[in-house]
């Protein structure tokens, strides 16, 4: 089975020395790299720079930073290679900046110069990025590759069960939504794994979740394909 992972976080730059980031390790997806790649399959990873790194046999590594760059290498690997399984668990930015206002100038955005801290006040105006798990599908098709199936995360934040199910249900494109949340992890690291708005399975901690997702896609395989 050949597996491709995004995990980490991206970084959206301001200026050379700044950036807009998340607290993303990468360290889910690097264990579910390795135990992935430990169970046979052949895994790829776009890994975030400055995230955990995997490593192991059947397993090789592609660095991003940005925003860009995630979408520009999943456009590429998957308009040139037949994938599987993508597992999109990148923690990535809803928004890069756009335009920075400081001592009454105005700077776009970018890595080729540092700019003055003395102004008193910075304001940084956001863009809007895509949903870049929206088109993962269709970067496959336009190369003529199969279709991919598709594990989508969802991150949430002291949400309510009502609120959990519109969240999940929001990721339409994954063929598997893998759900936890910020309030019930200051326990345990607990994953909750649905397909067509139905949960499958809880369990803790990443190493039980690469088992059971590797069970869930061999089952939602011979449902969806």
């Amino acid at each position: 089975m050949n597996v491709l992972l995004t995990f980490g976080g991206t970084r959206e730059p301001i200026d050379a020395a700044r950036f807009i980031t998340n607290t993303s390790t990468g360290r889910t997806g690097r264990i579910l790299a390795e135990r992935l790649a430990a169970l046979g399959c052949t895994t790829v990873c776009l890994c975030a720079r400055g995230a955990e790194r995997p490593y192991g046999k059947d397993l090789s590594v592609k660095e991003f930073t940005t925003f860009k760059d995630l979408n520009r290498e999943l456009k590429k690997l998957l308009g040139a290679r037949a994938f599987d399984v993508v597992v999109h668990l990148a923690a990535v930015s809803d928004y890069s900046p756009a335009l920075i206002e400081a001592g009454g100038r105005t700077f776009l955005p970018g890595v080729d110069a540092k700019l003055d801290s003395g102004a008193p006040v910075l304001k940084l105006v956001l863009k809007k990025n895509f949903k870049i798990l929206d088109r993962i599908k269709s970067y496959a098709a336009a190369g003529g590759m199969p279709e991919p199936l598709l594990i989508g995360f969802k991150l949430t934040s002291g949400a309510g069960p009502e609120q959990v199910l519109e969240k999940v249900g929001a990721l339409a494109a994954a063929d598997l939504v893998v759900h936890n949340d910020l309030a019930e992890m200051k326990k345990a690291h607990v994953f909750h794994v649905y397909r067509d708005g139905i949960k499958l399975f809880d369990c803790v901690g990443p190493e039980a979740l690469a088992a059971r997702l590797y069970s869930a896609i061999k089952e939602t395989e011979a449902i969806c394909y």
